[in-house]
């Protein structure tokens, strides 16, 4: 056996929020085989770094440069605000990093192009991190449904909402750092259709809205037109909330998964409804970062693909710049097949 694939995989985190010292941190700690050994955040908020750093023993780096050119760092986890995720994602892999990125992994499909090209480069793994596909609620949703017991697949509904308070400081309702509800709850909602049908939309319309003194778009309704009468149905919002549920619409029933973005040690909560009535199961709370940490490490080692793989984070970037392009201009269809800079 390689060196690679028998030492502990040591991790750097590049942001070092409350959020992310709640659960990733404590994620990669807890994975066996790997192990957090420095946190970095920007040069004026290394206290927060040091924080956030110290109960696992880990090294607060004096900005993020420093961390990714550590040469005790294997893999990295990026969690910046979204327009720094292309940027420190290609800079990480050059240094020979694997690197393991919040979503959006990019804003834009070149965006993608450029992480593609550069972990091809370095020969490095590189995901973008879709937390909820990894809690065991996804894959028996999943199970049930290729088990035929709703029929074939024609709608999904997806939404997810939580409220940011106006004035608040929330970098989510910064326009110059990628801020929005496209961009950080939408991912999920938008995600999960194209999970369900293993596919891009071929086409999209949104109507977007902004709350007043805010430029950011904060809440959003759309549709996804996925062929021979397929179609999904997402809203997701920082207005408003909470809300976070999928429905898995077949042909003889309906899959409705009631917590779909659940936390960790949540249980998950499913009902299947078909013509012999109403079915609930329950699935037992699980880390879904700490399941995503290992499975990230396990392609590291082996060297196989990722779960979320560089052609869904293509599908994600392009389907997002098509929701916008189509809320752009009053909610006019727009394809996705190719980039969607002109609406039809």
């Amino acid at each position: 056996m390689t060196e690679q694939t028998t030492r502990t995989l040591r991790w750097g985190v590049l942001g070092a929020t409350s959020y992310i010292a709640g659960h990733l941190m404590p994620a990669i700690a807890a994975t066996p085989g790997c192990a957090l050994t420095a946190v970095a955040s920007r040069p004026h908020r290394r206290a927060q770094a040091e924080a956030a750093a110290r109960p696992f023993g880990a090294t607060a780096h004096a900005d993020y440069a420093a961390l990714v050119a550590d040469p005790g760092i294997d893999a990295v986890y990026i969690a910046l605000p979204n327009t720094d995720h292309v940027e420190w994602t290609v800079r990480a892999l050059e240094a020979g990093k694997h690197v393991l990125v919040e979503k959006p992994m990019a804003m834009d499909e070149e965006g993608c192009a450029r992480v593609e090209q550069a972990a091809r480069a370095a020969s490095r793994t590189v995901m973008e991190a879709f937390m909820y596909r990894f809690h065991p609620q996804q894959r028996r949703a999943a199970e049930i449904l290729a088990s035929g017991e709703i029929g074939e697949l024609r709608v999904v509904r997806a939404s997810f909402a939580f409220a940011i308070g106006t004035g608040s400081g929330n970098i989510r309702l910064e326009p110059s750092l990628g801020g929005g509800a496209t961009w950080d709850v939408g991912p999920y909602a938008i995600d999960a259709p194209m999970l369900f049908f293993g596919q891009a939309p071929q086409e999209v319309s949104a109507r977007f809205s902004s709350r007043p003194g805010l430029t950011v778009d904060t809440s959003a309704v759309a549709t996804m037109d996925f062929g021979d009468g397929r179609a999904a149905v997402v809203d997701y919002s920082i207005d408003y909330g909470p809300r976070a549920a999928y429905e898995l619409q077949g042909t003889h029933g309906t899959l409705s998964v009631r917590n779909a973005w659940a936390m960790s040690g949540e249980d998950g909560h499913l009902t299947v409804l078909t013509a012999d009535g109403v079915r609930e199961e329950t699935v037992p709370a699980a880390d879904h970062y700490q399941e995503q940490v290992a499975a990230f490490a396990r392609a590291v080692r082996d060297g196989g693909s990722t779960a979320v793989t560089l052609t869904d984070s293509r599908r994600a970037a392009r389907v997002g710049a098509a929701l916008a392009a189509s809320a752009a201009s009053q909610g006019r269809p727009v394809t996705t097949a190719d980039s969607p800079k002109t609406p039809r």
